[in-house]
């Protein structure tokens, strides 16, 4: 490369490679990348000073390009990374514009500067537009894309893309106030949340919306959600009424009326989100019909103190406990008296809807089952494997019943998935993984290691749900199974593949000490297994008789006879009905005698030239 080619502001890594392909005369960034053995992808991206390296870029010129599972801007979150698309603004190819940034986000669905709707397919070979395939203006079949079909954008895929793209845009005006001029890194999961609210789960069983995959199914998975930012606020109070309407009517709290959609909500708590949260008091103060609004009314609109007695009923545990702890101090209380001794025990509304909370923080067994998908025998196993653990008596709150932190088990899983890559091979779910699948428990216990560690990685397109639904790769599961079972190294039969020889005389070379090896239960026998440092000793060290043969255009028996008349006696034999089998030949003894016979006939052709 003569002169570097430097990023343009907001240029996305799929768009400077694609220049930087177009300025060395690559027709596809494919054949850039592909000459230094690099694809396009996770490990691309996560080895980003390699790829500087063999690109000959200047050290950091990509890294304000990388996408990260912690950015700061939610244009730049792994997450919401495309991989089955890469949409472009047909005005911005035309016009030799940068591929922006934003444009890698699922939910970014039109570009914000000429108000276009993103344009994903090719119009010649009607396949996706893929990253890290094609060039900076064309598809990988060759079709240029400069005369692209211009499609007006909606408002309101203008108003959601500029928040993501962090972009000021007159729809943006169509947003709650407290969104309107704001950008929050974590944008992404909130419309998650809201589409998700909106939308079945394909399969029936919630938490089971996949990102979508293309422009389209992102316009398809936004258009209830935009109701509920667009519509504003109206589009939001019709929902917070209808989840009223529709929940549980026994629930005493409207956070209980409202379940996992009001706890999910309460998870966002940048500025942003203000509003929402400002609209769902109001709503509940106006509508809610039971005896406790919980936190989404201010403490102004109910009288700041009830009785023990009825906080018991609200949290749905005994008056006793309520007492003990306020005599305990483990909860701010007042305990007072009254006429002839009578003592009275009372507590803030505020304290109440602090225990609800926690409550709904740390579940049962059974919970925390539901929230991963899992059978309750896997459930065990993960706790004895310590792939969860219950939490410490120190780390839970006061009244609260569950061993289980819900934000524990969610972080696990989020950490599990942020460490997704593509899985092309048969795979297997992680229900699966139990001792069904296999009986070998330390193996098992290996995997989920593995697992937790971020060393064996679900597939990409699997993460979008509950854990039970996350695949793995089915051959790296079985080889770390096998490993745990003999340990690292090659069977006897693995040892016979890669050598040529036979098993049998590998298994008598091993039995004669010749072979250092390791020994293994397997299926009630015994097993061996020859580490690669063995193997490779035993093979500086001896040759098998019928190798040496073949190579010298000879007979085993031949050289065999031949060897033992100049004293070198074969080594490692066995009786195999009535053939020997197995000879070696140690390669100290026969490097001495070719010397030595090299050293003879140096000196009688000089004693002939003489």
């Amino acid at each position: 490369m003569i002169a570097p080619i430097h990023p343009e502001p907001n240029e996305s890594l799929d768009g400077y490679l694609r220049r930087l392909a177009e300025a060395e005369l690559w027709a596809d960034v494919t054949d850039l990348l592909g000459g230094v053995g690099l694809q396009y992808g996770r490990r691309l991206i996560e080895d980003a000073d390699e790829v500087e390296r063999l690109l000959e870029l200047p050290e950091g010129i990509l890294n304000p390009l990388l996408p990260s599972a912690k950015a700061s801007a939610a244009r730049f979150n792994w997450r919401f990374e495309r991989h089955h698309s890469a949409p472009v603004c047909p005005e911005c190819i035309s016009t030799g514009r940068p591929h922006h940034q934003a444009w890698r986000h699922a939910f970014v669905t039109s570009c914000v500067e000429h108000e276009l709707v993103l344009i994903d397919s090719c119009p010649m070979c009607l396949e996706q537009l893929r990253p890290g395939a094609g060039g900076y203006g064309s598809c990988s079949c060759g079709c240029p894309l400069d005369r692209l079909v211009h499609k007006k954008a909606a408002d309101w895929e203008l108003a959601i893309s500029a928040v993501i793209g962090g972009q000021m845009h007159p729809a943006r005006a169509t947003l709650p106030p407290s969104l309107a001029f704001r950008n929050p890194s974590d944008i992404g999961s909130f419309l998650h949340f809201l589409g998700g609210s909106q939308s079945p789960a394909i399969t029936g069983k919630p938490g089971k919306l996949p990102f979508p995959k293309t422009v389209k199914e992102a316009q398809s998975f936004l258009a209830d959600a935009q109701h509920l930012l667009c519509n504003w606020p109206m589009g939001f109070q019709h929902e917070v009424s209808a989840r009223l309407a529709a929940g549980d009517q026994t629930a005493s709290s409207a956070p209980a009326r409202l379940g996992k959609w009001y706890h999910s909500l309460m998870q966002f708590t940048d500025k942003a989100y203000l509003d929402f949260r400002a609209v769902l008091e109001d709503v509940v103060a106006r509508e809610f019909d039971g005896a406790y609004t919980g936190g989404a009314v201010g403490t102004e609109t109910e009288r700041d103190w009830v009785s023990a007695a009825e906080a018991a009923r609200l949290i749905g545990i005994s008056a006793e406990r309520i007492v003990d702890a306020v005599s305990k101090d483990l909860i701010d209380g007042q305990i007072f008296s009254s006429g002839f001794g009578h003592r009275h025990t009372t507590v803030r509304r505020a304290v109440i809807d602090q225990v609800l909370t926690d409550r709904a923080r740390f579940i049962d067994k059974t919970s925390a089952r539901e929230q991963l998908g899992i059978s309750r025998k896997q459930f065990d196993l993960l706790v004895r494997s310590k792939f969860v653990s219950e939490a410490l008596p120190a780390e839970r709150p006061p009244l609260v019943d569950g061993l289980f932190d819900r934000v524990a088990l969610t972080q696990i899983v989020a950490g599990i998935a942020r460490q997704s890559s593509p899985v092309v091979a048969k795979s297997i779910a992680f229900r699966e993984l139990n001792l069904r699948f296999t009986t070998d428990l330390k193996g098992l216990n290996e995997v989920l290691r593995l697992i937790a560690n971020g060393e064996l990685r679900p597939d990409l397109d699997s993460t979008g749900g509950k854990l039970a639904e996350f695949r793995f790769d089915r051959e790296e599961v079985e080889r770390v199974l096998k490993e745990m079972r003999r340990g690292p190294g090659y069977t006897v039969q693995e040892v016979a593949a890669l050598t040529g020889w036979k098993a049998q005389c590998i298994s008598r070379w091993c039995l004669q000490g010749l072979l250092e090896h390791e020994e293994f239960d397997h299926a009630g026998a015994v097993g061996r297994v020859v580490r690669a440092d063995a193997l490779a000793r035993f093979q500086e060290t001896y040759v098998p008789v019928s190798v040496l043969a073949r190579q010298a255009g000879t007979s085993p028996r031949h050289l065999i006879r031949m060897l033992t008349q100049q004293g070198i006696e074969p080594v490692g034999a066995f009786q195999d009905g009535k053939a020997w089998r197995g000879h070696l030949v140690a390669l100290a003894p026969l490097a001495s005698f070719a010397i030595a016979h090299a050293s003879s006939d140096a000196s009688h052709y000089a004693r002939h030239d003489l």
